[in-house]
């Protein structure tokens, strides 16, 4: 016999599980199971709780823990608010060069300055 036949035999032979009372020993419960029942019992169990986990993921807020699954509203708000930092820093930026420009000036440090802008000319 073949490796794969003996595996299917050894699969298919018939146990009986009981259940005795300890004090009468009375049958309480008795189950015939085979190896491949007890399998399939085993992976329809596990199918069914990834199942149950998956629909409590998607159609519960739940969804909001998982990274990436977000709604698209809050990313396009995450991207709204983003690029309103990155012009705050640049206006900030700006104006930290013009206040050092002034300060300059007024400490009488006073240097050739760029008619455009505010940053010293390069000679």
């Amino acid at each position: 016999m073949g490796k794969g036949r003996k595996i299917m035999a050894k699969l298919r032979n018939k146990y009986r599980l009981v259940l005795l009372n300890d004090t009468h020993f009375d049958e309480v419960f008795s189950i015939r199971l085979t190896p491949m029942n007890l399998l399939m019992l085993l992976s329809s169990v596990f199918l069914t709780f990834v199942l149950l986990i998956y629909l409590l993921i998607c159609f519960t807020p739940a969804k909001r823990l998982v990274p990436g699954f977000g709604s698209t509203n809050n990313r396009e708000s995450m991207m709204e608010l983003n690029q309103r930092m990155e012009d705050l820093s640049r206006e900030l930026e700006n104006k930290q060069i013009k206040i050092d420009a002034l300060s300059d000036i007024l400490s009488g440090k006073e240097k050739k300055f760029d008619s455009t802008s505010v940053r010293p000319a390069s000679n």
